[in-house]
């Protein structure tokens, strides 16, 4: 899924369910900047798997808790 959709029409204070974890918008925007286009979560780790043209990383959801 694509972070721009995920974060559209939303203020930085708001979050964002994905299968179940709530990630805050503003680590999904710093993330779009950074650069990264996609995100796939991974219930069965709870991890997710973002990627850009440049760019591919994964991430715990407290990782991206930490980010905030």
């Amino acid at each position: 899924m694509k972070i721009q959709d995920l974060i559209a029409g939303k203020n930085e204070q708001d979050s964002v369910v994905i299968d179940g974890a709530s990630i805050p918008v503003k680590v999904l925007k710093d993330l779009a900047d950074e650069g990264y286009v996609h995100v796939r979560p991974y219930k069965e780790n709870r991890t997710f798997s973002f990627w850009g043209k440049s760019c591919t990383a994964c991430f715990t959801e407290d990782q991206l808790l930490e980010r905030v």
